[in-house]
């Protein structure tokens, strides 16, 4: 029973030690979905904990079942950090639309692990989006809703922890309409240079992520929301635009224009001219192990 007890710690630990190396940037995100590919791992871990209970007695025998967590949970970490990315190859697709009579339009993603990279483009002409998708496993579906300028991608996901996904989607989104962009994913790398765009709101649900988001000059209050854990988020935003940011949860970080705090519970801050602002940004983080910055790096769009 000692030895047993001792499983599902070490569950926990691995998985925070993964988390970890994707936070920091170690590991790609997209490689955490790798995990899946190593349940057969915990029978084997248990069979061999019973034969070294039987096989041993006392000390000799609590050694043995660190030993073989230890082991398991090392060779875990280095499969999803340096494996192969993709089982099974990866295939690629491509789509575009044109903008037609749409005045507004939306991006929702809802996959498993994904890396995303949206691009804001003043050079598509008449088109609304280029998608360029490489993923492993099930063929994402790519739909746009003409009458709400809703344009979904999404990956099935079912019995997906049993094996590696791949999603890898590069997509330059035109200037012409404004946008609003929703994200639901697990383990995600996401970067949005949407300096050139009108942004509506953006709304980010994700777990063992990093974003990267360069905006443009606000039209109203913009709302972002990003929840989750395990999250390192960047924000850039022109010098002359106001913005708050509130960060909740336990152990959070957040620089903003220089100034850092830290903290466990909630951390705000605001520029000094948005109580009066009309045009500003409004940004909510929630989750566990939050890193968050603001600052002033990009260009006005």
């Amino acid at each position: 029973m000692r030895n047993r007890n001792l499983f599902w710690p070490a569950l926990l630990i691995l998985i925070g030690v993964i988390a970890l190396l994707i936070n920091s940037g170690a590991v790609s995100a997209d490689r955490l979905y790798r995990l899946g590919d190593l349940w057969p791992l915990i029978l084997i871990v248990i069979g061999l904990e019973i034969l070294a209970r039987r096989a041993l007695h006392g000390a000799a025998s609590d050694l043995a079942a660190v030993l073989i967590i230890l082991l398991a949970a090392g060779g875990a970490v280095a499969y999803v950090a340096v494996g192969p990315a993709v089982p099974g190859g990866t295939r690629t697709l491509d789509f575009k639309d044109t903008v037609g009579s749409l005045t507004q339009a939306s991006l929702h993603v809802d996959a498993g692990a994904e890396n995303l990279t949206v691009d804001g483009s003043t050079g598509l002409g008449a088109d609304l989006y280029r998608a360029h998708i490489e993923y492993s496993g099930s063929k994402p579906d790519v739909t746009l809703d003409r009458s709400t300028g809703d344009l979904a991608i999404s990956q099935n996901n079912t019995f997906g922890f049993f094996g590696g996904r791949h999603l890898r989607i590069n997509i330059q989104v035109s200037s012409a309409v404004p946008w609003s962009f929703s994200v639901n994913s697990g383990a995600a790398t996401d970067t949005f240079n949407i300096a050139s765009l009108k942004v509506a709101s953006m709304e980010l649900n994700t777990a063992a992520s990093r974003e990267d988001i360069t905006l443009g000059t606000p039209t109203g209050i913009v709302p972002i929301n990003i929840n989750g854990a395990a999250l390192t988020v960047h924000l850039h935003r022109p010098g002359t635009t106001d913005a708050s940011v509130h960060v909740s949860g336990p152990a959070v970080s957040l620089v903003a224009d220089g100034q850092q705090y830290h903290g466990f519970g909630d951390l705000s801050w605001q520029s000094g001219g948005y109580g009066g602002a009309s045009d500003a940004y409004q940004v909510e983080v929630s989750g566990a192990a939050c890193t968050v910055t603001m600052d002033k790096g990009s260009q006005k769009g």
